[in-house]
């Protein structure tokens, strides 16, 4: 017996030292799943500065885009599970299962969920040489064969594409999608008349249309975003009750220590609830939304059943 415990004893202490030694004395790498310019490529290099300093250890910010978030997520889910990596996902998180079956990791079994960041609508502008004013003028453009406005996404299974998916629908017009790798080149393919339409969060595409270079189209949001209060809804442009909004959430490996995870979570929550980081979230029309670690698990969980449905019915592919 005596044996037996000592041996237990010696099995738990390295589990021990690991937890109690976290962080370690060296960087700790945040894969960004998006390219530069982006909304979560933003909101990455607002909070991490932050919760640097309250961990007292470098935060190095790496950019892995591509395949809607595909790649950077796997060189997530692929990384020691040592608490020293951590990584910033988009919603299309929880719709590219859906869109494709053979993800090279599993959405769920293959994370540690760290926590929520927030939430923003999708804002829809216009380059400002084009024919859109309003939601009426896309639809109407829509609807004429021939004349199907092309729009640009940050990539297929976005909440952007997704919206415009069920619009399409909702108002028997067609529109065609060009999806980029992120929001920054989306957004530039507007500004240059690539597309005359651009669909993304109000992270990215809303301060182009504050100071003029696009012009704002619609809204998303169930209500007006503060941040823009003259573009009306997608609710009150004729589709009464529509909302869609996109979000930015943080993982770690599976398997990391749980003492990180909690950590981690204590410090993006902290982050979260500062003056500065809640003032630069209300200009860009996003909503801290702090969650625990498990609450994101099954946020996660609930978002892949809801956009899973919306894939399916429109029959949504990742190529």
């Amino acid at each position: 017996m005596f044996r037996r415990t000592l041996l237990a004893a010696g099995l738990a202490m390295p589990a021990i030292a690991e937890a109690q030694a976290w962080p370690a004395d060296r960087p700790i790498r945040v894969i960004v799943t998006f390219p530069p310019g982006g909304t979560v490529d933003t909101v990455a290099r607002l909070l991490t500065p932050i919760m640097s300093e309250r961990l007292g250890r470098t935060m190095v910010v790496e950019n892995r885009g591509g395949a809607s978030g595909v790649i950077g997520t796997e060189a997530i889910a692929k990384s020691a599970p040592d608490g020293h990596t951590i990584g910033f996902v988009l919603s299309t998180h929880a719709v590219n299962p859906a869109l494709n079956p053979r993800l090279p990791y599993d959405t769920l079994q293959d994370f540690a969920p760290i926590g929520l960041v927030g939430g923003a609508p999708v804002l829809m502008a216009a380059n400002n040489a084009s024919p859109f004013y309003s939601l009426a003028d896309v639809i109407a453009a829509g609807r004429r064969r021939g004349q199907e406005p092309a729009y640009g996404t940050i990539g297929n299974g976005s909440t952007g594409h997704l919206t415009f998916s069920q619009l399409q629908t909702l108002s028997g017009a067609t529109f065609l999608h060009t999806p980029f790798r992120g929001g920054g080149p989306a957004v530039q393919a507007a500004l240059a008349g690539t597309v005359p339409l651009v669909v993304a969060s109000t992270v990215v595409v809303g301060p182009q249309v504050a100071s003029g270079h696009l012009r704002g189209i619609c809204i998303s949001s169930a209500q007006r975003s503060p941040a823009h209060p003259d573009i009306p809804t997608i609710a009150e442009s004729g589709f009464p009750g529509f909302s869609a909004e996109s979000w930015v959430g943080v993982l770690a490996p599976a398997r990391t220590p749980q003492a990180a995870v909690e950590r981690l979570n204590a410090e993006l929550n902290a982050a979260l609830a500062t003056s500065e980081i809640r003032a630069r979230f209300a200009s860009l029309g996003m909503t801290p939304q702090p969650m625990t670690p498990p609450q994101f698990g099954a946020f996660i969980a609930a978002e892949m059943e809801r956009w899973g449905a919306v894939v399916r019915t429109h029959q949504i592919t990742a190529d």
